[in-house]
């Protein structure tokens, strides 16, 4: 009988934890809300580090981005969360984060990437001019998403996707399918900017009773 060698013996354990970490349970829609605590993600934290110093937080704390420059940089450090969809239908993106203020500059330290993976649709009015629904190809790559308060958490939805540029922003609206799991990557852009949770809320619902 052949002896296995210690190394795949090793290989194999590592590749079934790191298939366990990617595999992770997603969260489930429940209501027409998708509510992710930033904080639980299986993805390495990288440049991100949670902490709890600003009040305000929900779960266990927040995340903030300690790479790039408060300016910008590319994506960095990406944390991906998985999700599934019981009720199909219209969902708007909302983050609810805080900025810093740098250089008694209030639009540094305020932004992050985002991405959707999977199958879905853009909203009913895509288009390339600000205030219209943002373009399926600017839903499934890299953009930047802003808001938040100085040192204070407040959620951001709607106009926030900034693809470059003055006037130039476009609305995180996504239709989702029942039945469907996605996968949202999260990316640090600006140094110091703080994420707390994630809300898809389908478009029946209330900004209010979604972030209660």
């Amino acid at each position: 009988m052949k002896t296995i060698p210690s190394w795949i013996t090793h290989l194999t354990l590592f590749t079934f934890l790191t298939s366990s970490v990617v595999l992770a349970e997603p969260v489930v829609e429940v209501d027409g809300v998708v509510a992710i605590e930033v904080e639980e993600t299986a993805s390495p934290l990288g440049n991100w580090e949670k902490r709890t110093e600003i009040e305000g937080y929900s779960g266990t704390g927040y995340l903030e981005f300690t790479g790039n420059t408060p300016i910008s940089g590319p994506a960095d450090s990406p944390l991906a969360y998985q999700f599934t969809i019981e009720r199909g239908g219209l969902y708007w993106f909302h983050l609810h984060c805080a900025r810093e203020r740098v250089e008694d500059r209030d639009d540094l330290a305020n932004d992050a990437y985002i991405r959707l993976e999977g199958d879905f649709e853009s909203g009913p009015n895509p288009g390339d001019e600000h205030e219209m629904d943002a373009p399926l190809a600017m839903l499934k790559e890299d953009t930047k998403f802003f808001g938040g308060k100085d040192r204070a958490f407040v959620w951001a939805s709607g106009n926030r996707l900034d693809p470059g540029g003055h006037n130039n922003k476009r609305v995180a609206i996504y239709r989702l399918k029942a039945g469907e799991t996605y996968t949202l990557t999260l990316s640090g852009r600006s140094q110091l900017f703080k994420a707390d949770r994630i809300l898809f809320r389908h478009e029946e619902v209330t900004a209010e009773e979604a972030e209660d």
